[in-house]
């Protein structure tokens, strides 16, 4: 992994910085992407200081806003000629409405737009690996628990009949149905896979959720697995050759391949997401790209 450049988001705590230093050891180069550049920079330091790994970068990325999307994507592109792994891990749950900059759902925008658009805009160095690069999304089995309501991505159901969980689960399904058609249309230049890293104990809930969802997640969270557990799958498909051909599917916390939901293996649904999506982000991308 020496001669690796990869890209995690959400990077400073959680499954996502367990995953930067499991890497770490490895050697690669790493560059945490993540919205407090503090955080960031504290953890890159203390990777450093743990692993004695000193190729560690920060990189400033809101992802609930494009145009910090777009600086981030032209910040690494300016810096690196190449991404052989990028990991979009970063993730946000919330049980109250709210919106990005940009005017969508926060969880769509942050879990699964705001990761669409930077796949997008740092192709140009995902493509200068050779087949070799690989694409990784952090979803979830909660996929199964929703559909795609595409009259629910800009808020549009209201405060009132908002359901944290329900667009939690939306989000995670975006991310599946993103992973099957960045394989269709790109599967010859890249690999890519999804994956639900377990239930986890990281702060995910005690942000922005409820005292209903907190309190719940309180009584669970004993039972979940630690962050450096829930890093397994994402360092796995990261760095093992096992899966360095295998592209388009879903793996499980013990890096076991599973069947998504049927809605998940919808083509048509996933054609219709990535074109919204492409509608979303056009602004934001490099015209030149398509």
């Amino acid at each position: 992994m020496e001669e690796k450049t990869i890209l995690i988001t959400g990077a400073n705590d959680g499954i996502g910085r367990a995953t930067a230093e499991r890497l770490a050891y490895r050697g690669a180069h790493l560059v945490l992407a993540c919205r407090d550049e503090v955080k960031a920079q504290q953890a890159a330091q203390a990777i450093t200081a743990k692993t004695g790994n000193h190729r560690i970068d920060t990189l400033p990325l809101d992802l609930s806003d494009f145009s910090s999307i777009r600086a981030a994507a032209d910040e690494f592109l300016a810096e690196h000629p190449k991404l052989d792994v990028l990991i979009n891990n970063a993730g946000v749950y919330t049980d109250s409405l709210e919106l990005t900059k940009d005017g969508y759902e926060l969880q769509f925008g942050v879990n699964y737009l705001g990761h669409f658009l930077l796949t997008m805009a740092l192709m140009p160095a995902i493509r200068c690996c050779r087949h070799c690069s690989r694409v990784i999304n952090v979803s979830s089995t909660q996929h199964t628990k929703a559909g795609l309501d595409f009259g629910s991505f800009r808020g549009e159901q209201g405060e009132k009949h908002y359901n944290g969980s329900k667009s939690y689960a939306q989000s995670k399904l975006a991310n599946v149905l993103f992973t099957m058609e960045l394989d269709r249309r790109f599967g010859e230049e890249l690999t890519t896979n999804c994956l639900h890293p377990g239930v986890v104990g990281t702060r995910l809930a005690n942000k922005k959720a409820g005292a209903l969802t907190r309190t719940v997640w309180s009584m669970y969270k004993p039972f979940a697995i630690p962050p450096h557990k829930g890093a397994d799958t994402s360092v796995y498909l990261a760095e093992s050759p096992e899966v360095q051909d295998v592209s388009g599917r879903f793996f499980d916390e013990k890096q076991c391949l599973r069947k998504p939901s049927s809605i998940a293996r919808n083509e048509h649904l996933a054609r219709r997401l990535w074109e919204f999506s492409e509608r979303a982000v056009s602004d934001y991308l490099p015209k030149e790209q398509y």
